[in-house]
């Protein structure tokens, strides 16, 4: 155990002396009495700690030796004294053999769960290097992450781009590794007994982080800060797009990260299988870096018509409309998610056709042509929050902008067309993931959501002082009846 499994020799002596507690239980019915001990070689002995009794008092066999008895071993024994009595093992019969292999079947795996969660809980966020054990019928994948621990890449995990066979190695990001002893549904068996679960390290090849962390080993200006990754945003299998910016005059951002003929990100394209990445520059003004966003088409002009639902219409030729788009609306989509706008892709004769007004127009037609930084005071949409009246809510809902949240939080909701409490109130959890909201933002909302239970009045029956509910006509206690004046 201490050579194969790195045990310390500690945790094997105590491992022992817990079995053989709990065999010793099994044949005595106690086990309060029983001395374990090691000698330096590590020789057990085991023995019965027993109390003198005179021989009319004696009654229990376990706890207690008749002095006759305790002369045999000790002649210096007295009533009072207590002797260590040894134990023969072999003497123990099957049951409570049985016992004491169940119970180090039990110390043995609380013993791997706490080791386990110990180790790859200081690994959750890394990239580990694994090899596929087993493909469950589910599609989840077990895989061997070291040492015989098995982590679980469950199948909405997986890349439909990826195929995966036993004994193929892969890298996985670790996604989180949850204690056995803090499992919320823990597994019933067939006689309706909770089983305990092991640890569970749950692995993923479709998280943003998995590029983040590959980016930070395969470029040296992103692992040094030099360049920094503004934000990641994927649809795993299909396409990632990486904003970036540098932190040194000296460096060009994209060009750092994608290397000398595309050689570095090349590689990191390779390890998942092909997925399209795009680098794009990092901009504070939106009209730069939606048109970047959009690549691989190429923008010819972005207008911005609503700051406070940030909406934003890009226009590209026809034959780039497709190109903007993507295949089921996800390179526009990323984009969005990318630049915190809702995007929306036409062409100039579908832009002209808008009821959108001539001075919005010349404004964002201005910004984007003459490369402006943009100005807030600048009125291309207007900036002033809408009404409930205006948005179509009813009066009695509250409005996130009158929370005293940050703008920026208010923008990224209502961009999701999400303007009132109650309506982030019932957003799921998975709904609040895909929107992107950090635990620190859902906090800041959270302060103002509280669900009022309604308190029944009650008071004190003047007979008997019995607790009451106001409206009950007869004290449940003395039987007393009211009568309630109105007011």
């Amino acid at each position: 155990m201490i050579e194969e499994k790195n045990y310390t020799r500690d945790m094997v002596l105590e491992t022992v002396r817990e079995f053989v507690k709990a065999a010793y239980k099994r044949r005595y019915g106690t086990d309060s009495n029983v001395e374990i001990s090691f000698s330096d070689d590590d020789e057990l002995t085991v023995c019965s700690r027993k109390i003198v009794v005179d021989e009319d008092n004696y009654y229990n066999e376990v706890t207690e030796i008749p002095l006759d008895e305790a002369k045999e071993l000790s002649e210096d024994a007295e009533i009072g004294d207590e002797l260590l009595i040894p134990i023969d093992l072999s003497t123990f019969d099957r049951g409570a053999v049985q016992s004491a292999k169940q119970r180090a079947q039990q110390t043995f795996k609380e013993v791997q769960n706490n080791r386990t969660y110990k180790e790859f809980k200081a690994k959750e966020g890394e990239i580990i290097l694994c090899i596929v054990n087993s493909i469950l019928p589910n599609g989840d994948i077990r895989l061997n992450v070291g040492g015989g621990v098995e982590g679980l890449l469950p199948y909405k995990n997986q890349s439909p781009r990826e195929t995966y066979d036993q004994g193929t190695e892969v890298k996985c990001y670790l996604e989180k590794v949850e204690n056995a002893d803090s499992a919320k549904d823990p597994a019933v068996n067939q006689k309706g007994r909770k089983q305990k679960k092991d640890v569970r390290i749950i692995l993923s090849r479709t998280s943003p982080k998995l590029i983040e962390k590959l980016l930070t080993i395969q470029i040296p200006e992103i692992y040094d800060r030099e360049v920094e990754i503004v934000k990641i945003v994927r649809t795993a299998g299909q396409r990632t797009k990486v904003a970036v910016k540098s932190n040194s005059r000296d460096i060009d951002p994209v060009g750092a990260t994608v290397g000398l003929k595309g050689n570095r990100i090349q590689s990191i394209i390779t390890e998942i299988e092909g997925e399209k990445i795009d680098v794009i520059p990092y901009d504070e003004n939106p009209i730069n870096f939606i048109a970047s966003a959009l690549t691989p088409a190429h923008v010819e002009k972005v207008y911005l018509i609503d700051f406070t639902t940030k909406r934003a219409v890009a226009i590209v030729n026809q034959k780039d409309v497709g190109l903007a788009i993507g295949p089921k609306g996800v390179n526009v989509n990323l984009a969005n998610s990318l630049c915190d706008w809702m995007i929306e892709v036409m062409t100039q004769e579908q832009f002209d056709a808008l009821d959108i007004s001539q001075e919005t127009r010349e404004k964002a037609e201005a910004i984007f042509t003459n490369g402006m930084p943009l100005d807030v005071n600048m009125d291309v949409a207007s900036d002033k929050p809408l009404t409930a009246q205006e948005l179509g809510i009813d009066e009695n809902e509250t409005l996130l902008s009158e929370l005293s949240i940050s703008p920026e939080l208010v923008q990224k909701l209502n961009f999701r067309d999400i303007y009132t409490v109650e309506e982030y109130a019932n957003l799921t959890d998975e709904e609040l993931d895909d929107i992107g909201l950090t635990q620190e933002e859902r906090d800041s909302i959270n302060e103002y959501i509280s669900v009022e239970e309604e308190v029944e009045e009650e008071f004190e029956c003047p007979n008997c002082g019995h607790s009451v509910k106001v409206g009950t006509t007869v004290c449940p206690n003395c039987g007393v009846e009211f009568e309630f004046e109105e007011e």
